[in-house]
Parts: C-alpha cells; sequence; structure tokens
C-alpha cells in the first residue's frame, strides 16, 4: 500500500490534508476501516471503473467514480476492495462553502450524509483538470509535491480566496474558539452563548451562520470534535487504559456514561475497539488503514 497526506501551503484556510492511497491487486483490506462521524467533506478523485460505498448500517452511499462525501453524523462502513487508487481534498470544517458558492447559487454541501457529484463540481474540477491529475500518477507514488503543485496551480486559477461573508467569517471564527478550547479542557463542550460572545454576535447568529456554512449545529461539531480526540487518544495509549480516568478526561460522570455513549455513536464499546483498531478520522486513513 502506498498512502500519503499533505497539507497545501497558502491554502491551509480551505484544505485540511491533500491525499494519495494505492492498493495494489491482491491486497487483502482486513479489518474494513469505518469512518467516524466527521465534520470534514472529503472530494475523491478516482478511475471512473472504481466503485465506493459507504455503509451507514441502514443504507448505503454506493456508485463509481469522483465523488464527493459531504460531512457526515454516522459511522461508515468503507467497503473497500483492491485494486485502489485515490486521490483525495479533504476540506476543512465549512471550507468547501467558500469553492461552493462561487460555482452555485443554490448551496448543496451544507446538507450533511450525502454522496455524489454534485453538478458544480463539473466547472470546478472539470474532465480536463481530472485528467491532469492522473497524468502525475507515476510521480504520485514517491513525492507528493507534483500533485500538491498542480492543485495549487488550479485554485489559482479559479481565483480561490477566503470568503468574506459574515456567515463564513463567524463559523471559521467559531471553529476556531471550539479548538483551541478542545485541546486546553476536552472534559468540557463550551457554552454556546460563550462562543458567540468571542465571534462577537448573537448566539442566533452563531447557530443560524454555523449551519449555513458547515452543515452541522455547533453541539454537533463539539461532539464530533470530543470524539476524534477520544479516538485519537485511545490509539496513542500504550499502557493498560484507566478508564475512570479516562472518562473523566473527556468530561463523561464515570466509565459507564462513557461507554453508553461509545456505543451509541460507534456501535461498539472501546475495549472492542482497542481489539479490532478498525476506526479512521478522515477517509484517507489518519491511522490504522
Amino acid at each position: 500500500m502506498i498512502a500519503w497526506k499533505q497539507s497545501l501551503p497558502e491554502y491551509e484556510w480551505l484544505i485540511h490534508q491533500v491525499w494519495y492511497l494505492e492498493v495494489p491487486e491482491g491486497e487483502v483490506i482486513d479489518p474494513k476501516p469505518h469512518l467516524i462521524p466527521n465534520p470534514r467533506a472529503h472530494l475523491l478523485f478516482t478511475p471512473p471503473e472504481q466503485g465506493y460505498s459507504y455503509d451507514t448500517g441502514d443504507t448505503k452511499l454506493a456508485g463509481k467514480g469522483c465523488h464527493l462525501l459531504t460531512a457526515n453524523e454516522h459511522l461508515l462502513l468503507l467497503e473497500d476492495m483492491a485494486p485502489i487508487k485515490r486521490i483525495g481534498i479533504t476540506f476543512r470544517p465549512g471550507g468547501l462553502h467558500a469553492i461552493e458558492s462561487l460555482f452555485s447559487d443554490a448551496s448543496q454541501v451544507a446538507a450533511i450524509n450525502q454522496c455524489e457529484w454534485f453538478d458544480w463540481l463539473n466547472t470546478a474540477f472539470d474532465e480536463r483538470f481530472q485528467q491532469g491529475l492522473w497524468q502525475l500518477e507515476l510521480e504520485l507514488q514517491d513525492s507528493p509535491q507534483c500533485l500538491l503543485g498542480y492543485i495549487k496551480r488550479h485554485l489559482d486559477a479559479l481565483d480561490i480566496e477566503p470568503c468574506r461573508t459574515k456567515p463564513f467569517l463567524v463559523s471559521q471564527k467559531a471553529v476556531s474558539v471550539m479548538d483551541a478550547q478542545a485541546l486546553l479542557s476536552p472534559e468540557l463542550a463550551m457554552d454556546i452563548d460563550e462562543i458567540a460572545k468571542q465571534c462577537a454576535c448573537s448566539r442566533r447568529t452563531l447557530e443560524r451562520s454555523f449551519k449555513q456554512v458547515v452543515g452541522l449545529s455547533v453541539k454537533q461539531y463539539q461532539q464530533m470534535a470530543r470524539l476524534e480526540q477520544m479516538i485519537l487518544t485511545l490509539y496513542k495509549q500504550q499502557e493498560a487504559i484507566d478508564w475512570a480516568s479516562f472518562s473523566q478526561q473527556f468530561g463523561f460522570s464515570d466509565q459507564s456514561h462513557l461507554i453508553r455513549t461509545l456505543k451509541q455513536q460507534l456501535r461498539k464499546t472501546p475495549s472492542k475497539y482497542l481489539k479490532k483498531r478498525d476506526l479512521t478520522i478522515d477517509i484517507y486513513g489518519d491511522f490504522e488503514l
């Protein structure tokens, strides 16, 4: 398997990671990874005949070729089969809104739990751009720089700049405030009125702007951010876990509360996750793919 991920210089405000994944024919993906509920949109470029399938347990988001996976509130089973070639752009929460607003009058990406190739993407990332991506295929295996340069030049040509609308500025400030607080005190969910105060707006403006740009409520974003930090902490844990201390660290009243929450969000207990190691934070497999 070949896999790498990189930030995109000068577009860090917009893009979380650019990444590449290649799994050769005959390689078995076991266990198949689950993508945890995620506030980021993933734009995936693949050969047209390559299939994809994301299983929520109730429905499947499936098809072939390039697609956009929006922010998703479900645990998704990635039913991948080798061979796989995938170039991806993972946007920051709300980042895709800045691009979509240039090419579409009706917002679509703010609607969560979707997976398809939207019409406006034909303008932003047309067939010529896609063909150019795969002309870099030999370089992709060893060096990300050619791909990063190609995408940056494309975004420069599109004249992509930070969005200056009030909803975008408010939502991005809120994300920054919540992320900073979560690093300092992961056990506390920041009060929404306090977030609004730091964003210099009313609570109503904050909640309306955040939903419009990110596609999630402020509370949903906080829950996803906490879950991500919990999974990262579990993954990095090398010794036996003190579950009482871990529960307290992330603001749960007791161990039972922690287990109930994870069973509801991930359909498994923390101990079962540690045995299978089948969760991933991003679709490119931040770890464990």
